[in-house]
C-alpha cells in the first residue's frame, strides 16, 4: 500500500511540474541580449502562455532552454487591436531556425519544430514587415523597425520533451512495481 501511495504522489508531483506557466512580457526586451527568460524545460510535456504588447518599432524577444531534445509548437492570438504579427525562432548563436507570418488563424503566426536539440533558443515576436521568410536564409533578426502597428497578443508555447533513455527506464520500472504490487 505504501508503494502505491508513493507512486501516486510522484505522479501528482510530475503533473504539477508539467502544468502550464503564465508569463507577462517585460520591456525592454527588444533584442536577444535583453530577452525575457521564460525558463528551462526538461520533463515530458509542458506549456507556457505569454501575454504581451507590440508598439511601433517594437519587437519582443523571449529565451528558453531545453535540457533534452524536444518538439515545440508556438501559436499566437491577438487580444487587442487587429495586429498582424510575425515570429522567428533563433539559436543562441543567432541562426534563424524558423520564421512565420500567417500560418495560424487569420494574420496570426504559428511555428512547429520537431526534434530540436538541447540548448538555449530565442523567440522573437514582432509586427508584419519587420522581417520576412528570407530571414531563415540570411539570419536577419527582427528589430521592430519596419512596422507601425500597436497591438496586444497572447503566445502559447507547447513543449514535447523526448525523455532521456534513463528516464524511460525509470518510468518502465515504476510500471513494473505497480504491476507487482497488485498481485
Amino acid at each position: 500500500m505504501k508503494m502505491k501511495i508513493m507512486t501516486l504522489g510522484i505522479a501528482a508531483c510530475a503533473t504539477v511540474a508539467n502544468a502550464g506557466a503564465f508569463f507577462s512580457e517585460v520591456e525592454d526586451n527588444n533584442s536577444i541580449a535583453m530577452a525575457n527568460d521564460i525558463g528551462s524545460f526538461d520533463t515530458p510535456g509542458g506549456s507556457v502562455a505569454i501575454d504581451g504588447t507590440i508598439t511601433r518599432s517594437d519587437v519582443d524577444w523571449f529565451s528558453f532552454t531545453l535540457d533534452n531534445t524536444a518538439s515545440l509548437s508556438f501559436f499566437a492570438a491577438f487580444s487587442v487591436g487587429n495586429g498582424d504579427g510575425i515570429m522567428q525562432l533563433v539559436t543562441d548563436s543567432g541562426d534563424v531556425i524558423a520564421f512565420d507570418d500567417d500560418s495560424g488563424v487569420g494574420l496570426m503566426p504559428a511555428i512547429q519544430v520537431e526534434n530540436l536539440a538541447a540548448g538555449t533558443y530565442y523567440l522573437a515576436f514582432g509586427g508584419f514587415g519587420d522581417v520576412d521568410s528570407t530571414s531563415v536564409d540570411t539570419d536577419e533578426l527582427a528589430d521592430g523597425l519596419s512596422h507601425t502597428e500597436d497591438f496586444g497578443y497572447k503566445l502559447s508555447i507547447g513543449f514535447s520533451i523526448v525523455p532521456a533513455p534513463g528516464a524511460l527506464a525509470l518510468f518502465g520500472m515504476g510500471g513494473i512495481v505497480m504491476t507487482r504490487r497488485r498481485r
